[in-house]
């Protein structure tokens, strides 16, 4: 079709951008009370109780539970006394809650006004696509970029009657590029569906152009071959039974057939689009108006989606897409976002799903039922069937009655039947972490010199089950005692031969190793705590410095006092 691409240059240089690892409290202002949620699983005055051993700042009635403020430093103890009373069901404090959106750190990311926009970035905080998810891009052929590496299945070239669908054009990257450039990989940019599989099927030849015979066995091809979404980011002018009996082939085998409305700014029907069949998309502005040079009318156009979006070309390069082309990829990735969900929707339910929930705009060039897409709201919209089956969940990492410090990385699985909406960590009661898209991980600030922690997991499903899972572990960001027992005092002077340098070290939790540093570097280690290191003086110059460092168990370093020796 008449694609409008406008050449600009979108690459831009290393930006540091947020990724979506869970955000951790920040700590907590010693002259600000904290506030506690306490579960209730009597109508007992928990409240009164508490007062007895800590100062109640102020509370709060909630529906099966009460809000209770603390003074910053009572918070361990209230905590504690609450967890005793056999009236509460549980204790957690008070939370803040933000949008929740994904910023990939993709070069060009920011010039992508259309994920934020359609709140894909809220989307991605559901599913970021499946591999089981396969979309045809009936088009040029695909050339197979960094971006799309390892999922672009082989295709079918039916301009040249062969297998080789490679892109001798380029629009047909771009449009996959729109679809399922991988996001976060600091490559290009950030597609619609990140780990959906594209299946490539020339129809269109090397000037753009292709047969409506081709294109239709393109569309049969692609419905064989399994795919669930055919995108069409090509059009015509005139109508054609042919074109129609594939896409009804296709939608009959269950796939969701989505087509370019065109480029003509005219309100004409174009082709495949327009058949009831396929889900026709128009082109939207950053402001919600149409594109001057988009195709319109609402009896016939289903959908509109930014229509200018950042792609790469075959060479690597990225440029503004533009075009009904652009915004229908845009489209069919949402699409995929939406099949990648359990229980597996019918491109029925996602159709419905997409216009249903689209954003209304002005104007009457798309149905007043319909507007521009809205991925977040679509997936929202996603039938659950009735579900009293809860998740299961266990932790991954760390195990079980495990020694740790610092900052841990917490892994964690949760399954279930109709799907996963978020998992949460606890800390002693306290939610330190939610993630909502596997793999679960959590990154856990421990913060306490030495203490055991009970860490817990609660994981919810789409029906709105939960399920916990707990497990101990014992916390230790405190070095172990470590000093120089024997050997040359500091200041010594006319060191010759080998000399010798004997260290003790001890730790609650134990100690793993002793490390003898001679001008700060490693030159000999002992796994234990007690040894005496040899030092041939003669190596290291004539002023040397000894050090002994010891660590612990759980990874924390101690030194003892360095000691200055003279040749």
């Amino acid at each position: 079709m008449n694609l409008r691409a406008l050449t600009v240059g979108l690459l831009v240089g290393g930006i540091a951008l947020a990724g979506g690892s869970p955000a951790v409290a920040a700590p907590v202002d010693d002259e600000a009370p904290v506030s506690l949620i306490v579960g209730l699983r009597t109508d007992a005055d928990v409240v009164g109780t508490l007062e007895r051993s800590v100062d109640v700042v102020a509370s709060e009635p909630l529906a099966g539970a009460v809000t209770v403020d603390v003074p910053a430093d009572q918070v361990g103890e209230a905590a504690d006394a609450l967890r005793a009373d056999p009236a509460v069901a549980y204790v957690e404090r008070d939370q803040v809650a933000r949008i929740a959106a994904v910023r990939p750190d993709d070069p060009a990311f920011g010039y992508q006004w259309g994920v934020k926009k359609t709140h894909v970035d809220i989307a991605w905080e559901t599913t970021r696509g499946s591999a089981a998810i396969v979309v045809a891009v009936v088009d040029t052929g695909v050339k197979v970029l960094p971006d799309l590496a390892g999922r672009v299945l082989p295709g079918r070239d039916f301009v040249n009657n062969d297998s080789n669908a490679t892109d001798d054009q380029g629009h047909g990257t771009m449009t996959a590029g729109v679809i399922a450039a991988r996001g976060d990989n600091r490559t290009g940019i950030a597609g619609i569906c990140w780990t959906c599989q594209i299946l490539p099927v020339k129809v269109l030849n090397a000037k753009g152009s292709g047969s409506y015979s081709d294109i239709a066995q393109g569309v049969r091809w692609s419905a064989d071959q399994g795919a669930d979404i055919i995108n069409l980011s090509l059009s015509g002018t005139a109508d054609s039974q042919l074109l129609r009996d594939a896409v009804a082939y296709a939608t009959g085998k269950g796939a969701l057939v989505i087509a370019a409305a065109g480029n003509d700014g005219k309100s004409a029907q174009h082709y495949p689009a327009a058949i009831p069949a396929a889900l026709a998309v128009g082109a939207s502005t950053s402001t919600d108006s149409r594109y001057s040079w988009s195709n319109y009318g609402k009896s016939w156009v289903d959908i509109a989606a930014p229509g200018c979006n950042p792609a790469q070309a075959r060479d690597g390069v990225v440029g503004n897409f533009c075009g009904t082309s652009s915004a229908t990829p845009f489209v069919s990735g949402v699409a995929a976002l939406l099949a990648s969900t359990s229980p597996t929707p019918t491109a029925a339910v996602i159709r419905t799903a997409l216009t249903t929930s689209a954003h209304g705009i002005a104007g009457t060039w798309i149905p007043k039922s319909s507007g521009r897409v809205d991925a977040a709201a679509a997936l929202a919209s996603l039938p659950v069937t009735d579900d009293s089956v809860p998740p299961a969940t266990s932790f991954l990492t760390p195990g079980g009655n495990a020694l740790v410090h610092g900052t841990v990385t917490v892994a964690a699985k949760a399954t279930d039947d109709i799907g996963i909406a978020k998992v949460q960590l606890l800390a002693d009661g306290v939610v330190v972490g939610t993630d909502r898209v596997a793999p679960y991980s959590f990154s856990w600030k421990t913060g306490v010199r030495r203490k055991a922690v009970t860490l817990g997991l609660r994981a919810y499903d789409r029906g709105g089950n939960v399920t916990s899972a707990t497990r101990r572990v014992t916390v230790d960001n405190w070095g172990p005692s470590v000093q120089i027992t024997g050997g040359p005092a500091g200041g010594t002077r006319h060191v010759r031969k080998t000399k010798y340098v004997t260290a003790t070290a001890s730790d609650s939790n134990g100690v793993s190793r002793l490390e003898l540093l001679v001008n700060g570097k490693v030159i000999q280690r002992y796994a234990g705590s007690t040894h005496k290191f040899a030092v041939q003086t003669w190596k290291h110059g004539a002023v040397m410095t000894v050090r002994v460092r010891a660590y612990d168990k759980a990874g924390n370093a101690r030194y003892a006092p360095a000691r200055k020796w003279y040749r």
